[in-house]
């Protein structure tokens, strides 16, 4: 089980990141066109959606618990 298991929750994360890396390596072409202003809202722009994609993907994740699990009761 690593990082990006689970259905839904570990995919949002890794589509996260690979927007953050997209962002940076669009903001890399755009400034060096010259285009400072377009490269630094793309890179503010997909750094905040990837982290929103990151921080969504924590909570559609399945919870790490045996089906039918009973706790512990001290009586």
């Amino acid at each position: 089980m690593g990082w990006a298991s689970y259905a839904m929750g570990g995919m949002m994360k890794v589509l996260g990141v690979l927007i953050i890396a997209a962002g940076i390596v669009l903001a890399i072409y755009e400034f060096s066109m010259g285009n400072m202003w377009t490269a630094v809202a793309a890179f503010v722009g997909l750094l905040i959606f990837g982290l929103l994609m990151m921080s969504w993907g924590g909570y559609a994740r399945k919870q790490n618990t045996p089906i039918g699990r009973v706790d512990d009761v001290h009586g």
